[in-house]
């Protein structure tokens, strides 16, 4: 059998990975029959060899392959190998890998997991396969999956409570949720959760970094934004530093496009910037993703807020909030192709430009 786990949300995929594992370890045993690779650098033959092998007392046997799609991104199954224009080497080992997954032995279960959808491999497969897609959950789904998460530990959180919690952490961060859930369900000790549970237990504990806060605007998610900038201590987060962090920040996107566009390798472009690892790796990717006209439109926003601080048209924190406004409304418009509306830069003071700014 074969189990397709994908999509950005890689704690509910991972759940269910540790769901299936715990149906199929009917003796114990599964832990010794149980392999994980790496699909990056996988080939057929170890995957082959991996589902092959003999399980301990012939048990089931259970092969985690992690990050195979992006090996066969565009692949389709059945392409000519003389057709390398058109990917054909990548189709011919696409279509030996589609050769072993629909040969396994049947003690042999595998699970694919992949931040991305590999629409190839699921259409491939066909019903050899069973697909599952994690979203990140927002809204109303968020809400019913923290109170169904508090039900299944054995307790409860009252509507208001649900509100704060998934005001302070979202769904992008849904293993951070799951501990405090837990924890707070610990803490109440079989009696529902307040408001006041969560102020004392959970907003103490979760410290918005500068990257909460830069991460939100860059990726388009404004209510996560200004939620992350209202619950920032101000004598901890000063708002001239946290404007820094977003020019900062914008500069680095700015300066990773140019290198991609320049044809840099990673490693290149890590060398010129003094990034490596994962910060590497998700600048070439947001840089990848983001339009160049909207960065400048951005880098130009970011210069023009600073001026209007600078000759007192405009209030720090004030500036502050109309800067993360419009710059999550470029980072939303990014992917959806609409050209945001301009915001009006109130002329007067901080009161009506905050009044302005509480309206959007």
């Amino acid at each position: 059998m074969i189990h397709i786990f994908h999509g950005p949300d890689q704690f509910r995929a991972r759940e269910e990975l540790a769901a299936l594992r715990k149906t199929l370890d009917r003796d114990g045993n599964l832990v010794h029959n149980t392999q994980r690779l790496e699909g990056k650098s996988l080939s057929h033959a170890d995957l082959r060899a991996a589902c092959h092998a003999a399980s301990f007392f012939a048990e089931t046997r259970l092969v985690i392959v992690e990050g195979l799609q992006e090996r066969f991104r565009g692949a389709r199954r059945g392409r000519s190998r003389g057709r390398a224009a058109a990917g054909g080497d990548k189709a011919s080992e696409f279509d030996q890998f589609l050769d072993v997954l629909t040969n396994l032995p049947p003690t042999t279960t595998v699970v694919l997991l992949d931040e991305q959808t590999p629409a190839a491999m699921i259409e491939a497969l066909g019903r050899n396969a069973e697909a599952q897609l994690f979203e990140v959950l927002k809204s109303a789904q968020l809400r019913a999956w923290a109170a169904a998460r508090a039900k299944s530990q054995g307790g409860s959180l009252t509507p208001a409570a649900l509100e704060r919690l998934v005001s302070l952490v979202d769904g992008f961060h849904l293993g951070e949720l799951a501990q405090e859930i837990d924890k707070l369900v610990t803490y109440a000790n079989g009696r529902p959760i307040e408001v006041e549970d969560i102020d004392a237990m959970v907003s103490a504990s979760v410290q918005h970094q500068f990257w909460d806060l830069t991460d939100a605007v860059i990726e388009g998610r404004g209510e996560r934004a200004l939620s992350v900038l209202k619950a920032m201590d101000a004598k901890d987060h000063p708002p001239q530093l946290l404007a820094f962090m977003l020019v900062r920040q914008y500069r680095q996107l700015l300066l990773t496009k140019s290198l991609l566009e320049q044809r840099l390798s990673p490693e290149q472009i890590g060398s010129q910037l003094g990034l490596s690892g994962f910060p590497l790796r998700k600048a070439i990717d947001t840089a990848g993703r983001y339009p160049p006209d909207r960065l400048e439109t951005a880098y130009r926003k970011l210069l023009a807020s600073d001026v209007a601080v600078k000759t007192g048209v405009l209030d720090i924190d004030v500036a502050l909030e109309l800067l993360v406004v419009e710059l999550s409304e470029l980072g939303r418009s990014r992917t959806t192709g609409r050209t945001p509306s301009a915001t009006r830069v109130p002329s007067g003071g901080g009161r009506s430009a905050r009044r302005t700014y509480s309206s959007c």
